[in-house]
């Protein structure tokens, strides 16, 4: 090759490096950029449904389906079948808010490696008390810790259970799991992520519990509300009951955007694989010397009215027959303050009076029957949107405070 040939070649592999290095500029430097401002404007809203537990009283039950109700929100009913048999009437009215679906839960000890036999009996036993007592099916199973294996895979496929529940395994992500060799879906609730709380699940009774407090855990739905998907789990004697709980979820649902959608929706699933491929769970470090709540549960504050009525109650009671009396009627949770406040009132002044709880099996039909004379109320609220709620003489009040006392001792002339 002669020197000038030589030259011409060095000079155009010059060139073309110059070239080179400037595609590889735009690429590394300006590209991402502007990908990155498509993007963000291209981030898909993330999809949740609420969990609710429960297997005490109703009160922070009630309150937070009728908070969850005003807004839309979809939510699990994670359930035992003792709670459903005690609190039938309850239950019955919380499903035909049409925003949550039940689970049925065995909360004694998780499923984790126990027998067929004993697994079969529990989850049968607790379908037949949902289909006894509430007259529905439940497409969930669920156990402590939700926890789960393939043995519960394999009875819900023989009993035509749609869905299972299983111990956290992406994080703060709900996945959805389809083992190819049975027909059931397995979700895998969101769980946290940071050993400050002790891979809980999402919910605010692993935060409560573990020292946290309702910013701790907003902290974390801040980085849960990246994902696809993801549960926010109530135990609802705390979530729905205790103030600064209940506000912090008001907060969430309030303040981000989330497409809070139904089951059906949520279950789509997200991998299909073979069952032994599929991950599984079983850390669940709940110890006595790792439960140290910030405050007590006594001292925590609760919310104003722990059970707002709403319109939970409508459609019975048209054909029982009210008797006309001149005592005091009154129907009421039991729980809070203006209900305890009117027990002491009538108490202190020895007035007779008939009483209605919302643990009764006829609580709604009695309930009803009582409004039949009286659409609106006197009171606090004039749609019945208060307990305790008050019948006497021909009139009505829902809710109990000054007004109301000053207003029963000119009927009761005392």
């Amino acid at each position: 090759m002669n020197k000038k040939l030589l030259k011409l070649s060095l000079l155009i592999i010059g060139i073309l490096s110059l070239f080179l290095l400037e595609y590889l500029f735009i690429d590394k430097y300006i590209c991402p950029t502007q990908l990155s401002e498509d993007s963000s404007t291209q981030v898909q809203t993330p999809k949740a449904m609420m969990l609710l537990i429960e297997f005490g009283k109703t009160d922070g039950l009630v309150n937070m389906v009728n908070d969850m109700k005003e807004r839309g929100i979809y939510g699990i009913l994670l359930i035992n079948g003792d709670f459903i048999e005690e609190n039938a009437t309850v239950i019955k009215e919380l499903l035909k808010t049409g925003i949550i679906e039940i689970a049925t839960s065995y909360d004694p000890e998780p499923f984790w490696d126990m027998p067929y036999e004993k697994q079969y009996s529990i989850i049968t036993d607790m379908i037949a008390k949902s289909e006894e007592y509430l007259g529905i099916t439940p497409r969930i199973i669920s156990s402590r810790y939700m926890a789960s294996d393939e043995t519960t895979v394999k009875i819900a496929d023989e009993l035509g259970i749609e869905y299972i529940t299983a111990r956290g395994t992406t994080e703060l992500a709900t996945v959805v799991y389809k083992p190819q060799e049975y027909d059931v879906k397995i979700i895998s609730v969101s769980n946290i992520d940071v050993p400050e709380f002790k891979y809980g699940s999402f919910c605010d009774y692993s935060f409560y519990e573990r020292n946290g407090t309702p910013q701790d855990m907003e902290r974390e739905y801040q980085r849960a509300i990246t994902e696809e998907k993801f549960i926010g789990t109530s135990h609802t004697y705390i979530g729905g009951y205790k103030e600064r709980w209940n506000d912090m979820w008001h907060k969430f649902w309030d303040e981000y955007e989330v497409d809070w959608v139904d089951l059906d929706t949520l279950g789509i699933v997200d991998k299909s694989m073979p069952m032994w491929q599929i991950p599984i769970n079983k850390n669940a470090p709940y110890t006595p010397e790792k439960i140290r709540p910030q405050i007590a549960y006594e001292d925590e504050p609760n919310v104003t009215n722990p059970c707002k009525v709403d319109d939970l109650n409508e459609g019975d009671g048209e054909n029982i027959v009210i008797e006309e009396k001149n005592e005091v009627t009154i129907f009421h949770n039991g729980q809070g303050p203006m209900c305890l406040d009117l027990l002491e009132f009538l108490d202190e002044n020895n007035i007779e009076y008939e009483e209605h709880l919302n643990t009764d099996m006829d609580f709604v039909s009695q309930l009803n029957a009582h409004k039949v004379d009286n659409p609106t109320s006197e009171g606090v609220s004039e749609t019945y949107g208060y307990y305790p709620i008050i019948f006497i003489q021909g009139r009505a009040f829902s809710g109990f405070d000054e007004s109301i006392e000053e207003e029963l001792r000119k009927i009761l002339n005392i």
